[in-house]
């Protein structure tokens, strides 16, 4: 499948802390899993290759997942405020914000808690494997995400034998959370942020920073601007504020996730 798409590069997209099953190969595409579909994706200037998605698919799913109908030049025009964000736009061009499943969002930023992204990984991956279902690509095996229902059956022990250590039981309780719907996607994508983000902090486990960055990454709140150290570090050193998340939301309004997703991308791997 050959699709048009500007600004987008898959390494800036997929590498940037907002969703943990894309790898890079070694001819620089990038292999991801996504709605139990896997696929490769490349990219040259605006023409985009995705091998194993029909024309089908990719209008059912992957246009909406890459986000491939939103024009960024036009947020990056509103986003152009000082000289540090002109570099950070410059640095991460390519980012566009994926429109991640649900669960699969909800449950990987619980694990990703006080933890690097390889750890996060890895831990994801331990998991698709442990009750997600296979998948054949390229002659690999790969696995789904886990439905809730799945997790919500296995026992807190069986959870923490992934690797996931005191985040079991925040798992477990989100996954029979939404499996027993108490915890509603279509609620939380219509409802406004404020009453979304209540809804979801009432989960335990969830903090402020997990629940921002699901809303995000998964529903499209853009209002939102997660806070971690890397925002903390830049909002302070290059905005002079200590409160990141409120400064970052009063001057971004409803561009501040992409916002908050070109500043983490160049505090973080700019100097790499």
């Amino acid at each position: 499948m050959i699709a048009k798409i500007k600004d987008f590069v898959p390494m800036h997209t997929f590498d940037c802390g907002q969703c943990f099953r894309w790898e890079k190969q070694p001819d620089g595409s990038y292999i991801g899993v996504a709605n139990s579909q896997v696929v490769r994706i490349s990219a040259e200037g605006d023409t985009v290759t995705i091998d194993g998605c029909s024309h089908d698919d990719y209008e059912s799913f992957w246009k909406r997942y890459l986000d491939a109908d939103r024009d960024y030049s036009l947020i990056k025009n509103e986003l152009t405020v000082n000289e540090t964000m002109k570099n950070a736009i410059e640095f991460g061009n390519g980012i566009r914000i994926l429109r991640q499943d649900f669960f699969e969002a909800l449950i990987s930023f619980i694990i990703s808690q006080r933890s690097s992204i390889p750890k996060i990984k890895s831990c994801v991956e331990k998991l698709c494997r442990h009750c997600g279902e296979e998948i054949l690509f390229e002659g690999k095996t790969y696995y789904s995400f886990p439905t809730a229902q799945r997790i919500a059956a296995l026992s807190e022990e069986d959870i923490r034998t992934l690797g996931v250590g005191y985040r079991a039981p925040y798992i477990l309780r989100a996954a029979q959370a939404v499996s027993e719907g108490d915890i509603d996607t279509d609620f939380l994508e219509k409802a406004d942020t404020s009453a979304a983000r209540e809804k979801l902090l009432s989960l335990h486990g969830v903090g402020d920073k997990v629940c921002d960055c699901v809303l995000l990454f998964s529903l499209g709140k853009y209002d939102l601007f997660p806070s971690d150290v890397w925002i903390k570090r830049v909002m302070a050193e290059e905005f002079e504020t200590n409160d990141a998340k409120t400064s970052g939301e009063s001057l971004f309004k409803n561009y501040s996730g992409f916002a908050q997703q070109y500043l983490f991308y160049w505090r973080k791997y700019n100097n790499a």
